[in-house]
């Protein structure tokens, strides 16, 4: 058993034992239990599996169990790490995801096969989706032109070939009206939900403008970086540049339920100068594409230019800082004390 899936029987072993010992308010263990069970769908094969119908993402069922479960949280029992990173999720809620129903970089038509969903109950998704996206307009709330080519990715010809449903949701996205920008800034409150992203992977309340030109010094040296990354994962990079270090246990799905942060701050093993400057033009792309309305052309060249990749490994790369906004700066304390 590797180290993340001990990580993970842990958790649910904690919380199994310590389910019966206290009234409604959970441990951490349990919050961590709750929560993986309900993220089920981001969980690896090799992982512990969720048996029973399980909940699709952000429905309002879904909703209001993960709701639940930050609400019944007692912090006081948390190791201060995992206070900060329930209390980060709990401010998560505010914010427009819940109007994008469909985490864009999950496949979920394959997952949901490969974990016996129901059909039917995968239909009645297809169809929430829709009508979510819908709602979501008339507040302004709208993919961009990579998340919506992204969906239709997933809804290959034999997933729309088997559901009327996928079907009618693929047609919708054809015709689907994206908003002009990549970047958050262009959402409703984008740039208030940008920055509590940047102050929880960053582990500090810092101004865009500041941590841009820190990061500017150190990437402005920066030439024909080569790093030995894989170019077609749909996991946050940063977890490769963390495959060294021993994980420690989270509370995110987004993050594969790992503390990206502490995992960073307790590695014993030293990053390298060209994986720090990886690291750094990743930052300084990501805040200029979600806070400084940098184009897609204008975020391609800076990491061609900088990371000596291709066209197409600069495009996942951008994919990557699109769908995982600023957890690359769970490495900004390191790569400006470099």
């Amino acid at each position: 058993m590797n180290k993340k899936c001990a990580l993970t029987a842990v958790m649910y072993m904690g919380a199994l034992l310590g389910c019966s010992q206290h009234d409604g308010s959970l441990t951490q263990e349990e919050l961590a239990f709750g929560l993986y069970e309900l993220g089920w769908f981001t969980n690896k094969p090799e992982q512990l599996r969720v048996k029973g119908s399980p909940e699709l993402p952000f429905t309002e069922v879904y909703l209001e169990k993960r709701h639940d479960l930050l609400q019944r949280a007692d912090l006081n029992s948390f190791g201060e790490m995992a206070v900060q990173e329930a209390q980060y999720l709990s401010i998560q809620q505010r914010y427009p995801e819940r109007f994008l129903p469909w985490p864009v970089h999950i496949n979920l038509p394959a997952v949901a096969q490969e974990r016996g969903v129901l059909s039917s109950q995968l239909d009645t998704w297809y169809e929430y989706v829709e009508s979510r996206l819908n709602e979501a307009r008339e507040s302004k709330i709208v993919l961009n032109r990579l998340e919506r080519n992204q969906l239709l990715e997933h809804l290959t010809p034999e997933v729309t070939r088997q559901s009327q449903a996928a079907q009618q949701l693929a047609e919708y996205l054809e015709s689907y009206r994206v908003r002009s920008s990549l970047g958050m800034y262009q959402l409703p409150n984008g740039k208030e939900w940008y920055q509590s992203k940047l102050n929880f992977y960053g582990g500090s309340v810092s101004a865009p403008e500041s941590l841009f030109s820190k990061l500017q010094s150190v990437t402005n040296d920066t030439r024909d970086v080569m790093v030995r990354v894989n170019y077609k994962a749909s996991d946050p990079l940063v977890h490769q540049l963390l495959a060294k270090c021993d994980k420690v246990a989270g509370l995110n799905w987004r993050d594969q339920f790992v503390s990206l942060r502490q995992t960073a701050s307790q590695c014993d093993t030293k990053w390298n100068k060209g994986e720090l400057q990886f690291a750094a033009v990743m930052m300084e792309v990501d805040l200029g594409v979600h806070y400084f309305a940098w184009s897609q052309k204008q975020a391609l060249l800076a990491l061609q230019s900088r990371l000596a990749l291709n066209e197409d490994q600069a495009f996942v790369v951008l994919k990557n800082i699109l769908f995982f906004p600023a957890t690359s700066f769970v490495l900004l304390n390191q790569v400006t004390s470099a």
